[in-house]
């Protein structure tokens, strides 16, 4: 269950325990007037693609800030699932994690998705976090946004927000799971 709360988001970002030093920073990586801080109420699933980080030469998180709510993944597969029958499988079975890439808009040097997680919020359980749509980003984040000739990843899905920071985690790791997607 989700549950829209009427605080701001440059507030709640900046609010303790986790206070976030730049909201801005984070507002910024959604698409203008979509965000708004939600309490998810277990049982929920969010998904989160964690890979080889090549920006900082090691493994990203599974225990990370940014997710996507199990309803966006569905929404690629009915996509996909059009398609079963024109395309050969293991066309179809690329073409799921790039569709997630590009809806999510995870930059191709932040992960290299060869690792997916599942959050699992049990029954009861509460947190909350930020929820807006991805804004668009570059391919890779080393690449001008503002450049008419970079690549960019159009965005579009809805993702979510945890607060993170390097001694403290919104996300209880006993809700996450490795999760096998393609």
């Amino acid at each position: 269950m989700r549950q829209r709360l009427s605080i701001a988001p440059a507030i709640w970002l900046s609010s303790t325990p986790i206070p976030i030093p730049n909201p801005a920073s984070i507002m910024s990586t959604f698409k203008p007037g979509t965000l708004s801080v939600v309490r998810f109420v277990g049982s929920h699933k969010l998904y989160r693609a964690a890979g080889w980080d090549a920006k900082r030469g090691q493994m990203a998180s599974a225990y990370g800030s940014w997710w996507a709510d199990e309803a966006e993944l569905l929404k690629i597969n009915q996509k996909i699932d059009m398609f079963e029958s024109w395309l050969p499988e293991d066309l179809l079975r690329r073409a799921i994690p790039a569709q997630y890439r590009g809806a999510t808009a995870l930059c191709d040097d932040w992960n290299d998705m060869r690792e997916m997680f599942k959050l699992v919020l049990p029954v009861q359980d509460e947190i909350e976090g930020l929820v807006g749509v991805t804004a668009s980003q570059p391919r890779l984040s080393t690449l001008s946004a503002q450049s008419r000739s970079t690549p960019m990843l159009e965005g579009g899905a809805e993702q979510v927000f945890f607060k993170k920071t390097n001694t403290l985690n919104s996300v209880n790791p006993l809700w996450i799971y490795p999760e096998r997607l393609w």
